[in-house]
């Protein structure tokens, strides 16, 4: 058996263009990552969750297999989940996306020693491909790192560190600060994969919203002794016009809560997911070679209520 991969690289997304030309979006920033990485020699591996695909397009995963240069695409893995699990998951009928449970589902199947939980449009910078391939991560801890937004029409067809590294194509951002480190943490969530299992993946008892879930994996760490650190290098964000940061002040009611769904007590609140959690009862058959379908079977679902599995952490929202 070959030697479990140093990184896993876990993502979430769908066939339905959200944010205008997300294909290629996509596809372009995995493909400048997996270089990043190759060039650091870092074994890794990319787990996708195609999380309730629109019927009758192609899948996302058929296209990334199609489109991925040939010596990256023995490295991906997508997990195609039954849109039933959508319906049969969600607490707020006018939320789309349980971004999180999808992102349980990659991190319960991730086989890498480090696990990154982020997303299809952020970048890592050549300083945190140095970062990583240092030796000196440790485990049983959180690494967070600060998100540079690229200005909007900036000609990021290209990706090349020149481009994102120039502060004249940054937008101002506050950075993270202790004792969470929280701002965008659903971008960049890295520990080892041993810890992210212990915690038992993001809440999954909260199912009202995707906004506020990330932050609330920080308490939940923070309450289980598990620190948390600036990694130090950033990331970067490519910007688009439907990206939270973009579109917030923007968005009708309506929209917004389809997108994000309603703030929440996400500062306070501590959460203790079941052992099934990300989906692990999910009858899962091959669809072929790197595509796995997770087909629907109401034993995976959790109860619709399990209160007894939330406490309230003691913190306030200044802490």
């Amino acid at each position: 058996m070959s030697a479990p991969p140093f990184l896993s690289l876990v993502l979430t997304g769908r066939n339905d263009d959200y944010g205008g030309n997300f294909i290629s979006r996509f596809f372009r920033v995995l493909t400048f990552n997996l270089e990043l990485l190759a060039d650091q020699k870092l074994s890794a591996e990319v787990i996708l969750v195609e999380w309730c695909p629109t019927p009758g397009r192609p899948l996302l995963a058929e296209r990334l297999q199609e489109s991925l240069p040939p010596r990256f695409r023995e490295c991906v893995t997508t997990y195609v989940v039954d849109g039933r699990y959508q319906a049969a998951l969600s607490l707020n009928p006018r939320l789309e996306y349980l971004e999180f449970v999808a992102k349980n589902v990659g991190v319960r199947r991730s086989t890498g020693q480090y696990v990154l939980a982020t997303n299809t449009d952020l970048i890592l910078s050549a300083a945190m491909g140095r970062a990583l391939a240092s030796g000196t991560l440790e485990p049983h801890c959180v690494y967070r790192a600060n998100r540079i937004d690229l200005k909007l029409g900036i000609d990021d067809s290209t990706l090349h560190h020149e481009l994102l590294d120039n502060p004249d194509n940054h937008m101002p951002r506050r950075r993270i600060t202790p004792p969470l480190y929280a701002g965008a943490a659903g971008d960049f969530i890295l520990l080892d994969r041993e810890t992210f299992h212990r915690l038992r993946g993001f809440n999954e008892l909260y199912r009202m919203a995707r906004i506020g879930i990330d932050h609330n994996f920080l308490v939940k760490a923070q309450s289980s002794g598990v620190p948390i650190t600036d990694i130090g290098p950033p990331i970067y964000h490519v910007a688009h016009l439907a990206s939270y940061q973009t579109s917030k002040h923007t968005a009708s009611r309506q929209e917004a809560e389809s997108r994000w769904g309603r703030t929440w007590h996400n500062h306070e609140v501590i959460y203790d997911n079941r052992e099934d959690w990300g989906l692990r009862d999910a009858p899962a058959r091959q669809m072929e070679d790197g595509i796995w379908r997770l087909d629907f079977d109401w034993r995976a679902v959790p109860p619709l209520v399990d209160l007894h599995r939330i406490v309230l952490s003691g913190m306030t929202t200044a802490d």
